[in-house]
């Protein structure tokens, strides 16, 4: 976790990490070890490199020199299910497009019908079979 602390160097002026907006002396500022600690941020803008959440007082990752959240982090590694929602971790698994399902998950949204080796239509994200897909455009 990062840490919050008072000013450890107070004779040096601190500039935030993501706003660049200097650190007030009498301020608190957040010191990532992973960054080291010449690297430091307003509370307020310690936040996920992807998604802007706030990361202060949570477990954290380090990549490509920036502050992530577990999330994105793991999805930046591995591929999310949009079925269940949880990173797959086998090496069998369905992609379509920028989306992917477990092989279990990978069913129409209309019928549940089971789609691998079968014919589906992706429509805004919607993974459907043919007899479903003509009934949501009728």
């Amino acid at each position: 976790m990062a840490k919050v602390a008072k000013d450890l160097n107070p004779g040096v002026k601190k500039v935030c990490e993501l706003c660049k907006g200097a650190a007030p002396p009498d301020s608190p500022v957040v010191y990532s070890d992973r960054a080291g600690y010449n690297k430091q941020w307003h509370p307020t803008c310690f936040v996920c490199a992807k998604c802007s959440e706030p990361l202060v007082d949570l477990i954290y990752f380090w990549k490509d020199g920036a502050p992530w959240c577990g999330r994105h982090y793991c999805e930046s590694l591995r591929p999310r299910c949009s079925g269940c929602d949880e990173i797959i971790f086998a090496e069998d698994y369905q992609r379509v497009e920028d989306l992917a399902w477990h092989r279990k998950h990978f069913v129409c949204e209309g019928c549940e019908q089971l789609l691998s080796g079968r014919a589906y239509i992706v429509t805004k994200g919607q993974l459907l079979c043919p007899t479903c897909s003509k009934s949501k455009r009728s």
